[in-house]
């Protein structure tokens, strides 16, 4: 059960908690570890990977996360600072994202954010094979995903092969929940934040005192749905899109933009197809960072789709007259005011979303907010719709949390379906209507 590395001048060793035994010991195909926050569970994932490189010389492995990127900045130290340490093993090539062991092991970091980062999974290792594998987040990958890495994995240089996925509970319609866990296809082990006797009380007290789908699924480790979920419509198999449409660069684009420092800053490059429906392209999504520099993060926005400012048909944003003369100022633009009736725009989006005319895109922020993250926070629209929910002490209000890309969709929704216009024509039709009735 303990695993030993030699380090300089003392030995390094690895005793799992007593609910880390049965799943370091499995050997099963895929091996899901999810449950509560604070278990253990990437820590586990991580040592076990090490031992695997260690255990079996000459076998590929594979961390990563959807996006390669964000592998880099979290799993890859994680393995370096708090796994392997100082310990005689090998090198880390940072360039190649590769872990290079003595015993002729090969560990690769990978992602599967685009067709990009795909094309260079399936070139890693012996002719794209692998022996194990492990995927931390797992409840950001698709199905199409997890098809594209158990497509890889056919080593057999340990006799075995296993792939590891870490995740906190996500929606029960997610495939994980349903294919690997219901459907019986991964060995599972769960965990809670007081099975790691490393967490701190207050860490324990602050997971308990989280409210709604947040307790739920971080304390109590439960792939559950939010209450009150007011975006009923949303289907992740039909909305949420790995790969955009094709657009010509004279088409309809916008950008919607919901200012925020301490909350979420939320950019959206929006592109408006013939038939009228709408696709998230590209998406900002940042914490304290100043709105002079999220006007740098647009221009690399736009031109990494090759879409010129002067190609714009409209900067939507909220109504700090601050941020926007300042947007203005280090953009050359002019902005507009957003509509933001908050029930008129939740409407909209929920018709479209009926229609299937909204669409979002997985891969649509570049570069995830890893504090965010941290503390279990959305990280883009598509993670904000399965948790805004109604507030069960004011009818027909939502929870004003989780809302900041939402926020900028019902901007972009109202400017298209031109809603400020016909709400202001309804508005005067019923004035109408009561000075004739005589009501005014």
């Amino acid at each position: 059960m303990v695993m030993v590395a030699r380090m300089f001048n003392k030995l390094k060793v690895f005793q799992p908690f007593p609910w880390q035994i049965a799943p370091w010991q499995n050997k099963n195909l895929n091996l899901l570890l999810t449950g509560a926050a604070g278990g253990g569970k990437s820590r586990l994932a991580g040592e076990k990977m090490h031992a695997l490189m260690l255990k079996y010389p000459g076998s590929v492995g594979v961390i990563g996360r959807k996006d390669r990127t964000a592998a880099m900045r979290s799993v890859v130290p994680l393995m370096l600072y708090t796994i392997i340490g100082e310990t005689v093993w090998g090198e880390y090539h940072k360039s190649e994202g590769l872990f290079q062991y003595h015993n002729g092991s090969t560990m690769y970091v990978a992602g599967v954010r685009d067709e990009g980062q795909r094309e260079n999974l399936r070139s890693m290792g012996k002719d794209g094979a692998f022996d194990f594998a492990w995927f931390e987040e797992a409840n950001k990958l698709t199905q199409l995903d997890d098809d594209e890495i158990t497509s890889r994995m056919r080593g057999n240089n340990a006799g075995w092969r296993q792939k590891i996925y870490t995740t906190n509970p996500d929606s029960p319609e997610h495939f994980i929940k349903k294919r690997l866990i219901d459907g019986k296809l991964a060995h599972v082990y769960y965990s809670r934040p007081e099975d790691n006797p490393t967490n701190p009380a207050d860490y324990i007290e602050a997971l308990k005192n989280l409210t709604g789908i947040s307790y739920q699924r971080l304390y109590l480790g439960l792939w559950v749905q939010a209450e009150g979920v007011i975006y009923s419509e949303y289907n992740s198999s039909i909305h949420l899109l790995e790969q955009l449409p094709k657009f010509s660069h004279d088409s309809r684009f916008i950008i919607t933009i919901d200012f925020g420092y301490t909350n979420p800053f939320s950019a959206t490059l929006w592109y408006i197809s013939p038939d009228n429906k709408m696709y998230q392209i590209s998406q900002i999504y940042k914490t304290r960072t100043l709105v002079e520099d999220h006007a740098i993060s647009i221009k690399r926005m736009l031109a990494q789709h090759e879409i010129p400012i002067p190609r714009i048909e409209a900067w939507i944003c909220d109504h700090d007259a601050e941020d926007r003369a300042t947007l203005e100022r280090h953009l050359n633009i002019t902005t507009r005011a957003a509509y933001k009736a908050v029930t008129h725009g939740i409407d909209a989006v929920k018709s479209r979303l009926e229609k299937k005319t909204l669409f979002f895109y997985i891969a649509a922020v570049a570069n995830p907010d890893l504090e965010l993250e941290k503390n279990y926070q959305p990280t883009n629209t598509a993670e904000e719709i399965t948790e805004y929910v109604w507030s069960d002490k004011k009818q027909d209000t939502p929870i004003k949390e989780k809302d900041h890309g939402l926020d900028d969709t019902r901007y972009a929704v109202a400017y298209v379906d031109k809603l400020q216009r016909h709400t202001s024509v309804l508005s005067v039709k019923a004035k109408i209507q009561n000075y004739v009735s005589g009501e005014v």
